[in-house]
């Protein structure tokens, strides 16, 4: 499939999955959001992390709120990514996503955490935040707005995690939640696509075998 082919199927796919989660109730979502949080919190690499990565959830998206309540109680450290402030003419293949701590609060959802405030990208953020190193992260949780059956990822268009995982200093576990509206077959990629190691949504828990290759090529270069 060219290049030109592959935007054009990947707006498609985006296209259905917002439709479709569009259509969603609120107990759906909120059963959704329960059942991937069980499930998720049964996960080895998860219960064994000491640093977990986790995206501050928008409305149409699964809630993390029950995530990371879940692992502030077990004592770890909980991130959340931020996009780097830049002039208006940077485009958004060269902008930077850090990721930043979250700091414990007992408030009842993701936008009532005094810390956090809408992003330039109207993703929900914590400007104020020294970022952390990557290699200090053992599990990422990743958005998607979908994810095929052999671990290949879409999100929204902007790259930020795809870069992001691409640094030869992350070795943490890529896991992404979604809802099981978001999952597909296959869905198209192309050698920028970062793929994730494990998928958990409120149908069924997947793991491929990304780790292990990732790893192997990595010792090969050294890294």
């Amino acid at each position: 499939m060219a290049g030109e082919d592959i935007l054009q199927a990947k707006r498609q796919i985006r296209r259905i999955v917002h439709e479709t989660l569009a259509r969603l109730t609120p107990s759906h979502r909120r059963a959704a959001g329960i059942a991937v949080a069980q499930r998720l919190t049964a996960v080895p690499e998860v219960r064994a992390a000491g640093t977990v990565m986790a995206f501050l959830s928008l409305p149409t998206e699964l809630d993390t709120w029950p995530i990371i309540r879940w692992a502030w109680q077990e004592g770890k450290r909980v991130l959340v990514p931020r996009i780097e402030p830049a002039p208006p003419d940077v485009p958004l293949a060269r902008r930077k996503m850090v990721a930043v701590p979250l700091r414990r609060a007992e408030v009842d959802g993701v936008a009532a955490h005094p810390d956090v405030r809408p992003g330039p990208l109207s993703i929900l953020e914590v400007p104020v935040a020294a970022s952390v190193s990557p290699a200090e992260i053992d599990v990422v949780l990743l958005p998607c707005q979908a994810v095929d059956r052999a671990g290949n990822r879409l999100g929204k268009g902007g790259g930020f995690y795809d870069r992001l995982l691409a640094r030869p200093d992350v070795r943490a576990a890529r896991i992404a939640i979604a809802f099981r509206e978001q999952v597909f077959d296959e869905i198209p990629v192309t050698p920028a696509d970062q793929p994730v190691d494990m998928l958990v949504t409120d149908g069924e828990v997947l793991t491929f075998r990304n780790t292990d290759e990732r790893r192997q090529h990595s010792d090969q270069r050294g890294v």
